[in-house]
């Protein structure tokens, strides 16, 4: 296996301020070989092509025009599309008219740029919108992830899911969740994104406290990988991303303008 260094092109800012083409540029000159692509990029390229605000949705078309412009431009820069994502909002909807849609109208789009950036690999964080539209389930996330990775699975070439905890998601928010629900959903092209970021984030940090981590964070830390090497099968980790973040002046509590009543602290 090739480890080679990558990175998410949200990562070199963000698709309404900084020039698609200027970044994939900059990522080639940094020793970049690979792009996670990141749809808000796909998504404010288009606007651009056309002409459209910031408000106005781009059509499908209009995405697919995009992501062949940034194919190219991958393409001039040497860059190979790893993966694309994220197709969020998934799994355990209670709404099921939009899981359907998800299904037959968003993910067909998707395999259609995915072809275009010669990639086989969605990744799919674990849902976090609020826990009055997702159920906790774990029957019903198991059958939503298999109904994707079955319809993956048929595509020529097969696509792959990789499924990664985010540390704020609403049910699933741990690399233990997450397993599990690979475990479950038990098909080859379903496995585990792991983030270094979102598995920190609740073994071993608590922005809600003035500390910032856990009481006993780095023995729980230690304990967690530890049982993460013993448990994950590596041949179902499928790709893993390397992250960081800042820590914030004031603990994360009610009051604070990036707190959110529904979404786990750690």
């Amino acid at each position: 296996m090739a480890f080679k260094p990558a990175i998410m092109s949200v990562s070199l800012g963000r698709g309404w301020l900084h020039d698609f083409d200027e970044k994939m540029a900059q990522a080639a000159k940094a020793g970049f070989q690979g792009i996670e692509m990141f749809v808000e990029d796909i998504e404010y390229l288009a606007r651009k092509i056309t002409n459209k605000a910031a408000s106005e949705e781009p059509t499908a078309s209009e995405l697919l025009t995009a992501a062949k412009h940034a194919r190219a431009t991958c393409d001039k820069n040497n860059l190979v599309v790893i993966t694309l994502q994220p197709f969020s909002f998934y799994e355990g909807l209670l709404d099921r008219k939009q899981h359907r849609y998800l299904l037959d109208t968003k993910l067909k789009l998707w395999f259609q740029m995915a072809k275009i950036f010669g990639t086989t690999m969605i990744q799919v964080p674990a849902s976090f919108l609020p826990a009055s539209q997702i159920t906790s389930d774990r029957d019903v996330i198991v059958a939503d992830l298999q109904e994707l990775a079955d319809l993956g699975a048929a595509e020529n070439p097969p696509v792959e899911f990789a499924y990664e905890n985010l540390c704020w998601s609403t049910y699933n928010s741990t690399w233990q969740d997450v397993w599990e629900i690979v475990r479950r959903v038990d098909r080859p092209n379903f496995g585990l994104c792991l983030d270094t970021f979102n598995i920190a984030g609740r073994a071993w940090a608590d922005p809600a406290s003035p500390t910032g981590k856990n009481p006993n964070a780095d023995q729980d830390f230690r304990r967690s990988m530890a049982e993460l090497v013993s448990k994950v099968d590596l041949k179902k980790v499928f790709y893993i991303q390397v992250v960081d973040a800042e820590r914030m002046d004031a603990p994360l509590i009610k009051g604070h303008p990036f707190h959110v009543d529904e979404q786990p602290l750690g």
